[in-house]
């Protein structure tokens, strides 16, 4: 279910990429909390995962109030919950998700956000961190990540939207009035944006290609 890429020696720490290659998300978060249960002091795991019409919650959230569940299991999707916190998002296979899987003593958000925006950088798209969580184009996320630590392990994770249908997040999660109004926008949709919407030649496997290139140079 799961392909490593390469496992390598850098700064006294070892590196390793793995790729799941399943679509299922139940499947893929027993991956990566599986990751975090046997990653060593120095090592520092990137793995790289994909959910097919899925509706994952953050781990505090209340599934009623976040998802229109019975829209998504009437179309075959599936609801699951992460280990971290955060808002509701939307999976399908337009949208790449990345973890970064380590000892607390190696965590380094701005080098952990260093390897995507470097990444995107490479395939020409300008982007930038802004607020808490979120990895921007044109003022628009096509990044959110979340974070959780446990013990003495730190997961970061996230996603990249290259080429999702953003009109399921509008059917599939539920957001209050108050939120939407309250940034100034009219739909949970028009916050998000794919990379695809700024170079339509942009691929699922150019994204992972220059991923795995910018982590093997960040770290």
């Amino acid at each position: 279910k799961v392909k490593p890429y390469r496992s390598t020696f850098c700064n006294m720490c070892t590196t390793s990429i793995y790729r799941s290659r399943s679509s299922d998300p139940w499947v893929n978060l027993a991956l990566e909390e599986y990751f975090m249960q046997r990653v060593v002091p120095d090592e520092i795991i990137f793995y790289l995962w994909q959910n097919d019409n899925t509706v994952v919650i953050g781990r505090n959230q209340n599934a009623w109030k976040e998802c229109r569940h019975n829209e998504l299991e009437a179309a075959g999707g599936k609801l699951a919950r992460r280990l971290s916190g955060g808002g509701a998002v939307y999976h399908d296979l337009g949208n790449l998700n990345f973890s970064f899987i380590m000892h607390k003593k190696h965590y380094n958000l701005a080098k952990q956000l260093g390897v995507v925006l470097q990444a995107v950088h490479n395939l020409g798209v300008q982007a930038q961190f802004a607020g808490r969580n979120d990895l921007l184009l044109q003022g628009k996320k096509f990044s959110g990540n979340s974070y959780c630590f446990h013990k003495d392990i730190a997961l970061h994770h996230g996603t990249i939207l290259v080429n999702s249908d953003l009109s399921q997040l509008s059917r599939y999660l539920r957001v209050s009035a108050e939120k939407i109004a309250g940034k100034g926008i009219d739909s949970v949709q028009s916050r998000v944006i794919n990379l695809t919407q700024v170079d339509k030649t942009i691929g699922l496997q150019e994204v992972i290609k220059e991923l795995k290139t910018s982590f093997a140079a960040v770290y």
